[in-house]
Order: C-alpha cells, then structure tokens, then sequence
C-alpha cells in the first residue's frame, strides 16, 4: 500500500495464497477489496491492519471486481471462471446475489444507480441482470434463452473490461477480439466498433 503524494510505502500485505487477479477502493477509499486466483475476496480498512471480510464463495479463480456508491455501506460485484457472478454488501459482509451463467465471466460492473449489474462472459457475450427483481432471489440461474432480451451480442471472444456511462445509456466493452465495442443499453444494438489491435 503506498502513500501517492510522497510515495512512502505503507504496508506489505500477504494476504492470499495465489496471483492477485483485481483490486479496487470504495468510493470513499475507507477500504479495499483484493480478489485472487485464490478463489478469495476480501475487504481492508485501509488504516487497520486486519482484513474485515474473507469471502470464499467461489469455487474458481476471480476475474474481476467493481465497488459501488457507499463507502463502507458499499456493494461489491465479482466475477469468476467458476461462471458466477456474485454481489457482497461490504459493511456486515453478507452475500446480496449469486448468479450462475452458461460461461465463465471474466468482467462485471454496475451502473451507478446499481439497479443492473453487467457481465461479460468468455464467449463474447454480455449479460444484463437486474438487481430490483422481484421476488428478490439470492441464487439465481441467468437462462439466456428466457432473457435474450438481456445479451449483447457482437463480441468474438472473451471480454475483459466493461464500463457504463455516467447517465446509464451506454455500455462500453472490451474483448480479446481486438475491438472495444460501444452500446445502447436499451436496444442492446452495438453502436461502434473501434479496432484495437496492439
């Protein structure tokens, strides 16, 4: 952990037994979660030596991580090769959701009213689901043939990042297919496509 104004090194944390895969703060920066190949999530404060939570509710490594709005009060979304997706409450540690995809999902966010989160999954495909369903579920089953109004298709490969824009009407993507892809959230129709060949 180090200071960016001086560049002073705070700590050396050895917390996970494996590669760490994705790190991100709250908004507030009171914590930070790390996610491994481990399989393990967990929640730091960041003046306090001491994980807060240790989660390990998934069977494969971790993939990526998104921390909402909140501080402390915050929700966390994972992603992992076990082909969940998973949502956490970071202040008392309990897990929201657990949704189980077709495929791996190797890139998840939130939209910032957190009403829907996004995963992208390892063959191309981005699913929408709906964090205000009703009846609430904590495990669910995303069935791409019933919520096909829910993919983005266009994708030819793994996605590895995913962000929406600030007002929730686009999605951006990127993917092992060399493209970064914009999208209307609404009519799921891709937008643009940006060639990113390197």
């Amino acid at each position: 952990l180090l200071q960016v104004s001086n560049g002073n090194l705070l700590a050396i944390l050895n917390r996970h037994y494996q590669d760490l895969t994705c790190l991100c703060f709250t908004d507030d920066s009171s914590h930070f979660l790390s996610g491994a190949k481990d399989c393990v999530l967990q929640a730091e404060p960041s003046q306090i030596p001491d994980p807060r939570h240790v989660w390990s509710r998934h069977s494969l490594p971790i993939t990526d991580l998104c921390c909402g709005f909140g501080g402390p009060l915050a929700r966390a979304a994972t992603a992992s090769l076990d082909q969940t997706a998973k949502l956490w409450e970071v202040s008392s540690g309990e897990l929201l959701l657990s949704v189980l995809f077709d495929v791996g999902i190797m890139a998840v966010t939130l939209d910032l009213s957190e009403y829907h989160m996004f995963c992208g999954g390892m063959d191309g495909s981005i699913f929408q689901v709906d964090l205000c369903a009703w009846p609430v579920q904590r495990d669910r089953t995303f069935q791409t043939e019933r919520e096909n109004g829910k993919v983005f298709r266009g994708h030819r490969n793994q996605v590895t990042c995913l962000s929406v824009s600030t007002d929730g009407s686009l999605l951006l993507s990127g993917s092992h297919d060399e493209t970064v892809r914009l999208w209307d959230i609404q009519s799921k129709q891709c937008l643009k496509t940006m060639n990113h060949k390197g």
